[in-house]
């Protein structure tokens, strides 16, 4: 690790410019998660646009601050409304709603808060720790071991992404084969342009990150906004937990943090999973397993931890890497991208000071949330009180102002709307956005790294293979593929089973 990157990393966080834009991040994260129906994927990919004259440090602070609000603040419609703020906070549900029926809901939110306050200082303690680790072991990388990387990239995403393997790994082809048009990196010759002179730079990611994750939420709430108005349960109670409480919840919470680090270094997998994993840890803990469902705090705790601590886990392999641990992180990426870093093994070397800065904020960004929590939680009761077709509306305002943003091009806004579209259909359809978009983002890398290796080998694919760490990473590329096939399916099966099916 160098310390010297490390303190200019911290330096930079410290700024006044930064620690304000931190507590905006959290503040604004914080109502995004409260509001029924949104994300953070969401709220990143209309934040995005914003950042573009902020100093790059800056822009990522505050991206990272409102990650972290966003996660936590999904618990607060989750435990006032039944209704998850984002997908991550289903868990809360189950023991949350319970409390605040019980008129416990201060209790519920209040444990919520130092839960995701711990979990995500401990995701940001690892982030810190374990980069820079990975980060010396990947200096040697190059061409060949960069294009293995990108490989594997889009086929874990794509493999764990949710519905089938194959409709992911298609969602991802196809963002690959989007990054593809525009002028050729080497030789200039225009690509599936079809003489659009719009498209000769290439289709802007940042274009279709907003169509893909904010325009088919609008569409969905537009859908449901028919449904019955929304009554959330009353705070009557103390929100600050108990020193007794915490005391008691704290190996919970330490493991269930444990969890959604470790969870987060997956890439493709997401708060949803930690938080589902950690709470049945909990329930299997505990001394009185018929309390989980009636209301029982540690049932609030676990996915909170977890679904907090998956942030700083998501990062790990998305700065020391340039794989990106979630949809979220891959946002992240395209933040670095406009900012003209590109992503890989390169970002804790070349680029230290902004992606030291990054993890700096992360932390930091943890003790805003319990401040910003605990000063606001009970303001955002009211956000959750929201009509649907008004926030609709809302975030699709804000998508054509953000996608006209980026260039000044009305064409931009036609392109991020026929994203958006599509998008819809692929949530309809039961195809993750994700893998397309880190397609789109990896493409120009994979690209650039393969014509480069195929000069270094005189064309031949041997070259893969001359390199060790290459030749494991394309090998758990085709692993993951294969794990989740049919027949690998029937080999985990119990031998009985087998049997029977045969």
């Amino acid at each position: 690790m160098d310390s010297s990157l490390v303190m200019i990393g911290l330096a930079n966080v410290l700024s006044v410019n930064n620690i304000a834009c931190i507590l905006g991040g959290t503040l604004l994260g914080l109502f995004v998660g409260a509001m029924p129906g949104l994300s953070a994927t969401m709220a990143l990919a209309l934040l995005l646009p914003l950042t573009f004259s902020f100093d790059p440090a800056t822009g990522l602070s505050m991206l990272a601050s409102l990650y972290v609000g966003a996660s936590y603040g999904g618990s607060i419609a989750a435990i006032l409304l039944r209704t998850p703020g984002t997908p991550s906070a289903a868990a809360t549900v189950l023991d949350g709603f319970p409390l605040s029926q019980q008129g416990k809901a201060g209790q519920a939110l209040g444990i919520s808060l130092f839960a995701s306050f711990f979990g995500g200082l401990m995701s940001g303690i690892a982030l810190l720790t374990a980069a820079p680790l990975l980060g010396t072991l990947v200096l040697e990388f190059g061409p060949v071991e960069l294009f293995a990387i990108a490989v594997l990239g889009i086929t874990i995403i794509g493999s764990l992404a949710q519905g089938s393997v194959i409709s992911g790994l298609l969602s991802g082809g196809l963002g690959l084969l989007l990054s593809t048009v525009g002028m050729d990196l080497t030789t200039g010759t225009p690509r599936m342009t079809f003489d659009q002179i719009n498209l000769f730079g290439g289709i802007d990611f940042t274009v279709a990150l907003i169509g893909l994750f904010s325009v088919p939420q609008a569409l969905t709430l537009i859908e449901n906004s028919h449904q019955g108005g929304k009554v959330a349960s009353r705070i009557t109670d103390r929100l600050m937990p108990r020193l007794a409480t915490l005391k008691q919840l704290m190996p919970n919470i330490l493991r269930s943090s444990g969890i959604g680090i470790v969870v987060g270094l997956i890439p493709g997998t997401g708060g949803d999973t930690a938080s589902w994993f950690a709470y049945n840890e909990a329930k299997r803990f505990s001394k009185d397993k018929s309390r989980f469902g009636k209301g029982e705090i540690a049932g609030v705790a676990a996915p909170e931890a977890a679904n907090n601590a998956v942030v700083g886990g998501a990062l790990i392999p998305t700065i020391a890497l340039g794989i990106p641990g979630s949809s979220s992180t891959a946002i992240l990426l395209g933040a670095l991208m406009v900012q003209g870093i590109l992503p890989g093994p390169n970002l804790l070397t070349d680029y230290g000071d902004v992606t030291y800065t990054l993890i700096w904020a992360v932390i930091l960004a943890n003790v805003a949330l319990l401040v910003v929590g605990l000063a606001f939680t009970k303001m955002s009761v009211s956000v959750t009180k929201i009509p649907d077709g008004f926030i609709a509306c809302a975030i699709l305002t804000l998508c054509i102002i953000g996608a006209f943003a980026i260039n000044n091009s009305l064409f931009d806004v036609g392109l991020m709307l026929g994203f958006g579209l599509f998008g819809y259909w692929m949530s309809k359809a039961g195809v993750s956005p994700a893998p397309m978009v880190i397609g789109l983002i990896l493409g120009p890398v994979m690209e650039t790294s393969f014509q480069q290796s195929m000069l270094i080998g005189n064309d031949s694919f041997g070259v893969f293979l001359e390199s060790p760490i290459a030749t494991v990473l394309l090998l758990l590329a085709l692993l993951s593929i294969l794990q989740a096939t049919p027949f690998f399916r029937w080999l985990r099966m119990p031998f009985k089973r087998r049997l029977k099916q045969s």
